[in-house]
């Protein structure tokens, strides 16, 4: 970042269309350690609480008010493609990260990362094979009621795998179970979903901190835990598995981590495009493999550290724990 910062006074706006949970606080104090390297810059955050007229709205204020440029998680896909696309034309640098807006980079923004979605779903979806019989049910949750773009694209990356594998199980709904991003909502709707369906085999989901709600509801019914891959896990969720392996031994866990360190490409991409200089990072960021039970990669539960911590956060102890305060 420090070769990207350029000399000139520079102000960035950083715009989530949802900011109500503990991984968008992580992802703003990852962006605002990258562009510390920068004292030229000036960073200012907020976020839409799931509103997309409010997001417009936020997108247009930050062009009116002379931003030099936008880095954004838009929530609402394409349906805010034209406010990004104004932006840009109106000469603001504009760099969405991990929900896809539709349109393209150079046309309709300067800058564009994402996770590997269609890696992750392969890898959640032969993770899980081994572990299920033939006609196993699987149930997938995330994103906000509606279908939130970074939700249906693992979804469709788990289920284009599993076709590839011969469908080794079946999903349960044709579109995933809103959790809200929150263990709270979540919970909620895993009690449902038990009450609804006799036979979950496995769980798959896109926000492990969520799925502390769905898994307290496994409990609650007094249903075994099944295996569950997911990604974006926190350090809650890694204590939890310790607590109840034992008595639920298919419980087998896999978390592909490191997600908030993509809002770090996003803001290196801004700068490169506001300074003119080479565009050298990704559009595609593979997860690591974090946690996965099956093959001895276990979580720890670091009782130093807040429930809600991301374990695989680029920023120190120090810095994580702040968040939190």
């Amino acid at each position: 970042m420090n070769q990207l910062c350029g000399d000139r006074p520079v102000k960035i706006a950083h715009v989530a269309g949802f900011g109500g949970n503990s991984w968008r606080r992580i992802t703003q104090a990852e962006l605002t350690d990258e562009l510390s390297a920068c004292p030229n810059v000036e960073l200012e955050y907020t976020q839409t609480d799931g509103d997309l007229q409010k997001y417009i709205t936020a997108i247009n204020s930050y062009v009116a008010q002379g931003y030099d440029a936008i880095v954004t998680y838009d929530d609402f896909g394409s349906q805010a493609l034209s406010a990004l696309r104004n932006a840009h034309k109106a000469g603001v640098v504009v760099v969405p990260y991990i929900a896809d807006p539709g349109g393209k980079v150079g046309t309709d923004y300067d800058g564009y990362v994402q996770y590997n979605f269609a890696t992750e779903g392969e890898q959640m979806a032969k993770w899980l094979q081994p572990q299920v019989q033939p006609g196993a049910k699987l149930l997938f949750t995330g994103g906000l009621p509606g279908g939130s773009p970074s939700t249906v694209a693992l979804y469709d990356g788990i289920k284009k795998t599993a076709g590839e594998l011969g469908n080794p199980f079946t999903f349960l709904t044709d579109a995933p179970q809103p959790s809200g991003w929150d263990p709270a909502v979540n919970q909620r709707a895993m009690a449902g979903a038990l009450a609804q369906y006799p036979q979950i085999d496995a769980i798959a989901s896109d926000y492990g901190v969520a799925d502390l709600g769905g898994l307290r509801a496994f409990v609650n019914a007094g249903r075994p835990i099944p295996p569950l891959a997911t990604s974006a896990s926190d350090n809650e969720l890694g204590c939890f598995w310790l607590q109840h392996k034992d008595a639920n031994p298919k419980f087998q866990l896999l978390t592909l981590d490191g997600t908030t360190t993509v809002v770090r490409i996003a803001a290196r991409k801004a700068m490169a495009a506001l300074n003119k200089l080479p565009d050298n990072e990704p559009e595609q960021f593979n997860l690591n493999t974090f946690v996965d039970t099956v093959n001895g990669k276990l979580p720890t539960c670091r009782t130093d550290l807040p429930p809600d911590a991301d374990l695989s956060s680029s920023l120190s102890p120090d810095k994580l724990k702040a968040v939190f305060q």
